[in-house]
This record gives C-alpha cells, sequence and structure tokens, in this order.
C-alpha cells in the first residue's frame, strides 16, 4: 500500500483570475481530503487563502517567457484524403515552461529538506473525484510507486513519445539530480533543440523517456481515459470550460504556408470543431480587409491566398457581434515556421 505520508502533491498553478483561482482551490482540496500534504507553487501571485490552503507554498517571480530558436515540432494536425494541416500554433507552445520547471526544482529542494521520499506533480486543474482518488491509488500500487524512480502516462504523437505532465510523479532524489542539467535559458534551450520541441513535454521526452530508467513505468493510458471526473483538465490556452454551464465560445484558429507544389501561397484556417456556431470572420493583408464571411463550426475551414508582397496577415473571428479571437502572422514567420503547414494533396480522379 502506498505512504501518504512520504508523498507530497505539487500543485503547480499560474493564476490569472477568479477561475483560475477556484481552479487551484479545488484541486487542492481534491488531494487534500485523501491524506496527502500540498506543495503549492507559482509564478504569479496567490491569495493568502490558497497559501493557507497548502502546507507549503513556493512563489517565483522569474516568470520566464521564452523566445524559440527553432520551429517547435511539438504539433497537432488533422489530415484527410484531400488536405494535410499541421501546425504548433505560432511556436508559441511551452513559452512559459521553463518558469513551470523552475518552481518544480524549488518545489523538490524544499520536499526532500523536508524528509518526503516520493511526490506527485498536478496541474491546477487536475481535480479527480472520489472514484478518481481510488482508480488513482489503485494505480499507484499496482506500479510499486514507491520504489520506481518515476511514473508518466503518455499521449501518442507521429514525432515523438509525450509524456503526460498534467499528473506525473516519482522519487524525489532521482528527479532532483535529473534537473541538474537545467539551470540556465541556455539549458533549456538546448535540450529542446536536442529533439525540436520546447514545451515542456518535449524537455521531459528527454529526459524520462528517449532512454528510460530500467525502474520507470511508463504507461500508455492517457489521464482522461483513466480518470471519469468531469472537472479534470477543464482549462485549456486561458479558456476555462465549467462542467454544467453555458460556456463561453473559443475556437481555434490559425495562418499557416503552403506545403507541397508552389510555397508561394498562405492559408487561414478554422479547425475542427464538437460545437455548432455561427461565426462572422474576416481576413487581412497588410492591415486590408481582403475577404470576410460567416460560417457554422463543426468541419475544417481553409482559404487560400497568394502571398505576393505581402509582409503581415490577420484573422479575427466574432461570435454574436463580439470579438473572441485574433491571430496576427508576419510572412517571414509563417514561412519560417516549417511546422506549421496546409497541404492540398493531389487526388486522382
Amino acid at each position: 500500500m502506498i505512504n501518504k505520508n512520504e508523498i507530497c502533491i505539487i500543485v503547480g498553478s499560474y493564476p490569472q483570475d477568479h477561475l483560475d483561482t477556484t481552479l487551484v482551490s479545488l484541486t487542492i482540496e481534491s488531494f487534500k481530503r485523501q491524506g496527502y500534504d500540498i506543495c503549492l507553487t507559482s509564478h504569479t501571485p496567490v491569495s493568502n487563502d490558497l497559501q493557507k490552503a497548502s502546507k507549503y507554498f513556493i512563489y517565483s517571480d522569474e516568470n520566464y517567457t521564452l523566445n524559440f530558436p527553432e520551429p517547435s515540432s511539438i504539433a497537432t494536425y488533422f489530415a484527410n484524403n484531400e488536405i494535410h494541416y499541421t501546425t504548433n500554433w505560432g511556436n508559441r507552445m511551452g513559452a512559459h515552461s521553463l518558469a513551470i520547471l523552475m518552481n518544480m526544482k524549488n518545489a523538490l529542494y524544499l520536499l526532500k529538506n523536508k524528509k518526503y521520499k516520493s511526490f506527485i506533480y498536478v496541474e491546477c486543474d487536475t481535480f479527480l473525484n472520489s472514484n478518481d482518488h481510488k482508480i488513482l491509488e489503485s494505480k499507484l500500487n499496482e506500479i510499486d510507486f514507491h520504489n520506481k524512480d518515476y511514473w508518466f502516462m503518455l499521449e501518442s504523437s507521429t514525432n515523438m513519445i509525450i509524456p503526460v505532465t498534467t499528473i506525473f510523479g516519482g522519487n524525489i532524489d532521482y528527479f532532483s539530480n535529473k534537473f541538474t542539467q537545467i539551470e540556465t535559458e541556455e539549458d533549456y534551450l538546448k535540450i529542446g533543440s536536442s529533439i525540436g520541441g520546447y514545451s515542456l513535454e518535449a524537455i521531459f521526452s528527454v529526459l524520462f523517456c528517449i532512454n528510460p530508467s530500467s525502474n520507470s513505468y511508463l504507461d500508455n493510458t492517457r489521464p482522461r481515459d483513466l480518470f471519469s471526473s468531469n472537472w479534470l483538465g477543464i482549462s485549456n490556452y486561458g479558456t476555462i470550460s465549467i462542467p454544467g454551464l453555458d460556456n463561453s465560445f473559443d475556437v481555434e484558429i490559425d495562418i499557416v504556408k503552403q506545403k507541397g507544389g508552389l510555397e508561394d501561397n498562405v492559408f487561414f484556417v478554422v479547425s475542427q470543431h464538437s460545437i455548432n456556431k455561427n461565426i462572422d470572420l474576416k481576413m487581412y493583408k497588410d492591415n486590408i480587409l481582403i475577404d470576410q464571411g460567416n460560417i457554422t463550426t463543426g468541419p475544417l475551414y481553409y482559404w487560400m491566398f497568394n502571398k505576393g508582397e505581402a509582409q503581415t496577415w490577420k484573422f479575427e473571428i466574432y461570435y454574436q457581434d463580439k470579438l473572441i479571437k485574433t491571430v496576427e502572422r508576419t510572412t517571414e514567420n509563417i514561412f519560417w515556421n516549417k511546422w506549421s503547414f496546409f497541404e492540398i494533396k493531389n487526388v486522382e480522379n
């Protein structure tokens, strides 16, 4: 059986508003009520109530925001018989990852001195219900967690093994020793460059997955497949979808280059969506409106424009007459970013 007295839960947070604060509070309470000690970390200020709810609190104002020297290969994609669309969302995935990692290192240093042997790291929206905690404890017992160097769940990827960073854990000494490889921003970017990705998932793939410890457990299970809580992972790139409420509507859009044939076209893309909503859109080239219209979200939509001599591009999305999303790209960055592209395949008649 796992010994909760030897495990501390590290809750990583970056609260920006009252909703973020609420999520942090729920996640703390979720694990605290199971008998775990809590170490809250943040690289933005948090309320006194959150600090009091945690046994330990670590804050750093070293809010690193990275600029990546190469396009990140950590990308999402859509493909069928006619098109292939891949994007790393403007090469910004993981811009705050170094700040998160440094706070994690600070927490491990503290917990080691407090004589804990193991830790579990969770993001601020890792709220598990009572049944999920039973599943988690069963999983930890099954893998002999106390005697493992580390445990990661895995996401599938076409390019690499991607460890899940929303919930993972292991031996404090082992992680502390691994993290000595990263002391500066240059260290972080060097490791990222070795694999072509700069998100925390990419860094951890190098440190823990490519040549895994013989005493590790890499689990081909995703959190959403293991746990049932509707509140798990409800925060996504600044948007929080509260279960049971008519949530504010968001849509993913991008501006990418053409791949294949003559690479002289630019594509505006509205990604697939599980909800059907009417939205208005406007497209600009060098601040001149070049197209506008109305669509119903659901399928993937795209528009193609010739690059010409244009320097800047902008895509605006309106929902119920309100601007809800804007993406701006320079032509230089669009064509430099090799991991974001749109390809129209040759279809035989």
